[in-house]
């Protein structure tokens, strides 16, 4: 947070200590070298991920850079909701139960989530609720689309937390 004081005709702008915050990006918050949308990226934070640090124009320090305040919020943008087994399918060349075509890094199945559901997988990202998979499978499981057959067969079957995006 930035706050403007007025001495006179004079204006300073004072850094002070910001409280905790949230990365807000689905697709994850670059930590930059400097604070400048042009400097190195030193790594990703994804989303959900607390942080806290001194605000100044625009950017928070964090330990080893900088982030944009333009993605980060004051609420957990994320809700555990358990622990879930995660397979994989691949291109059939059909549309997904919602009539639209499964896309990479975009689609999952899931049988009881509305359509349009996102959720984040752990060490995977946010994906969408798409499609529908087989009803014996239950709820604490989903199918991530990865398109290709050697791809889902090296993904296996996992289990990972997922987190409702709100």
């Amino acid at each position: 947070m930035e706050k403007i004081i007025m001495i006179g005709l004079a204006v300073m702008l004072i850094s002070v200590p910001a409280h905790a915050a949230y990365v807000t990006a689905e697709s994850g918050l670059c930590v930059r070298e400097k604070p400048d949308e042009e400097s190195e990226r030193v790594r990703v934070l994804p989303i959900g991920t607390e942080v806290d640090g001194e605000i100044t124009d625009g950017w928070m320090q964090i330990g080893d850079g900088y982030i944009s305040t333009d993605y980060i919020g004051d609420e957990d943008p994320l809700e555990l909701i358990g622990t879930w087994r995660v397979t994989a399918y691949a291109y059939t060349g059909s549309a997904c139960a919602n009539g639209e075509m499964p896309e990479m890094g975009r689609t999952i199945a899931h049988n009881s989530l509305p359509f349009g559901t996102r959720i984040y997988i752990e060490g995977v990202g946010v994906r969408e609720v798409m499609d529908r998979g087989p009803a014996y499978l239950g709820t604490e499981w989903c199918d991530l689309y990865l398109g290709d057959v050697a791809e889902c067969v090296n993904w296996g079957d996992q289990t990972r937390e997922i987190w409702l995006v709100k």
